[in-house]
């Protein structure tokens, strides 16, 4: 359906990032109109230009100075989303960074800072809370049939090698600054406290770089959840991507299908303890009335990630990714890499 509000849009980076999850679904969503590129690659730049008449730059500094666009995206290489972000939001527009929205907590509390001091949104691309598979997990915490969270698992691995730019340090590569912060803006709200202490492991299996390819993370939360979290392109297994342990049972999901098997406590007597010898030289057991779902997570019932800045944008709907909650990713892989170091 035709939009009455067309925002005017400007893409910075066309790489892998800029091209493929930014321009390509705002040349596709109808309430963007692209306005202006940049890239120092002039080929990538005239792509642009031929699909859509845009003004084109070379660097962000020279489209700032020209372009009327009022939404920036900014899709550089990640050692430098933090500088490009503040030079989008202090030329008074709206920005859209890629993920991590910096490599520095106090980065990205300063970025926090910046976007309501200007009065400019920052939308950090944590396009994972926008999908059916991170609605589906919250919703069954929420439902209560595992009881109280105590515990979750994650598995997010492969096996591939790598040598792009993001297998280096330098440029802010590795698997806790390229896959991990998607991974971590699920975790961190279902947890349901901030994370208080943390385990890292951070190592270079097999990539051609510096950088780490395999991250294994055991958090604990202020209200005592724990969570372990396995990021890698250097396994290849079969292990659930999802396991949510609860008092009453556990929820397993490879984040297409999930199966839940748990038991109503109103079914049950309480316990007491038995302090005194185990009739029968014995283990003290019963049988507990285990109830198993098997559930297809439905699709998502929320607007996708540039929807929902349209709306935003618009008047039509609150942000789903605050910056706030892209902070505290950044904040939480800070723990990580000095715990690791």
């Amino acid at each position: 359906m035709p939009y009455p509000n067309i925002i005017r849009a400007a893409v910075v980076g066309l790489g892998r990032a800029g091209w493929n999850l930014h321009f390509q679904p705002l040349l596709k969503h109808g309430g963007f109109k692209i306005v202006a590129v940049a890239d120092p690659v002039a080929d990538r730049c005239q792509e642009a230009v031929n699909l859509t008449g845009c003004q084109q730059f070379n660097s962000i500094e020279n489209l700032l100075k020209s372009t009327d666009a009022e939404l920036v995206v900014v899709a550089t290489p990640s050692s430098t989303h933090y500088s490009d972000t503040i030079q989008v939001l202090q030329s008074g527009r709206h920005c859209v960074t890629e993920k991590p929205m910096s490599l520095a907590a106090d980065e990205a509390a300063n970025l926090v800072t910046l976007s309501r001091q200007t009065g400019k949104r920052l939308f950090i691309h944590h396009a994972h809370l926008h999908k059916a598979e991170f609605q589906h997990l919250r919703e069954t915490i929420k439902s209560g049939l595992l009881g109280r969270l105590y515990h979750l698992r994650t598995f997010w691995g492969n096996y591939a090698r790598r040598w792009d730019w993001q297998t280096l340090k330098k440029n802010g590569g590795g698997q806790l600054n390229n896959t991990c912060p998607h991974t971590l803006s699920v975790v961190l709200p279902l947890l349901g406290a901030p994370v208080k202490s943390i385990y890292a492991d951070l190592r270079n299996i097999k990539d051609a770089g510096d950088a780490e390819d395999h991250v294994h993370l055991v958090m604990k939360a202020g209200n005592g959840v724990t969570a372990d979290v396995v990021v890698t392109s250097a396994a290849v297994a079969d292990i659930p991507k999802w396991t949510l342990c609860g008092e009453y049972g556990t929820l397993t999901s490879d984040g297409k299908k999930s199966i839940l098997r748990y038991y109503n406590p109103a079914e049950v007597p309480p316990l007491s303890v038995l302090d005194a010898a185990a009739p029968n030289r014995k283990y003290l057991k019963e049988a507990l009335p285990w109830q198993e779902k098997q559930i297809d997570i439905p699709p998502s019932t929320i607007a996708s990630f540039h929807e929902n800045i349209h709306d935003v944008l618009t008047g039509k709907a609150e942000q789903i990714v605050t910056p706030e909650s892209a902070a505290e990713v950044v904040r939480v892989s800070e723990m990580a890499r000095l715990a690791a170091s």
